[in-house]
């Protein structure tokens, strides 16, 4: 299997996961935007695909890497993040025969990229060699007569699984707190304070307070010697 047959398969192994059409799965140049007295020049996605929800729309880039015997190195990692980066996507990953460095791997999980193995599970020898179309019907053709899928996949990094994030933190759940012997105690000596917190002392016309302070709709008369409530 050479690149561009390895970059079919890895289209259709997409499109087989996920769901969709391959043709909703393309190869695209994107435009870099241009600078002033700069050259232009353009990113080369091998695999570009959008999904669409109701709130808005997410761009996915994929680099398929056919390799003989070498694995995907840490470098190659750092320029699909600064391609990711270049054109906005919001996901993207690397798709390799042969597997990963360890920097490869560390850098994956430092820019949050995504690491999968896909092998293919057929006689590469029968492919076209570059009629794209040419290849994809015969791996259509391959799944049919096939009971067993024609690709091997191993997830090596998903980035941004939930499940591997440490328990601390993660939101700890709510605790009810029906039956657990709390009491609801209704106060009925409130203070109606007026202004702030202050009680509600009416002004004598010197600038004094008055004796009087209203609980709850009774009267407390002080100065005169006795309380009348």
């Amino acid at each position: 299997m050479n690149s561009q047959q390895y970059e079919e398969f890895c289209r259709y192994f997409l499109a087989d996961k996920l769901g969709i059409s391959i043709d909703q799965i393309e190869s695209v140049h994107i435009p870099n935007p241009k600078r002033s007295a700069l050259p232009e020049y353009k990113h080369q996605i091998d695999l570009y695909w959008e999904s669409v929800t109701e709130l808005s729309t997410y761009l996915h880039i994929a680099n398929a890497k056919w390799r003989t015997s070498a694995k995907v190195d840490q470098p190659e990692v750092l320029l699909l993040q600064k391609v990711k980066e270049k054109v906005a996507a919001h996901k993207a990953l690397m798709l390799t025969n042969q597997g990963y460095t360890a920097g490869a791997i560390a850098a994956a999980q430092d820019d949050g990229i995504a690491l999968h193995i896909v092998k293919p599970n057929l006689i590469a020898a029968n492919l076209p060699i570059k009629d794209r179309a040419a290849i994809q019907e015969t791996f259509l053709a391959s799944s049919s007569a096939s009971k067993k899928p024609i690709y091997m996949h191993e997830v090596v990094h998903r980035a941004f699984d939930f499940s591997e994030i440490q328990t601390a933190s993660v939101r700890p759940p709510v605790i009810s707190t029906a039956n657990q012997g709390f009491q609801t105690r209704v106060s009925t000596g409130n203070i109606n304070r007026a202004g702030g917190g202050y009680s509600n002392r009416a002004i004598s016309p010197g600038g004094g307070r008055s004796g009087a302070v209203t609980r709850s709709g009774g009267t407390v008369t002080k100065g005169s010697g006795f309380i009348k409530r």
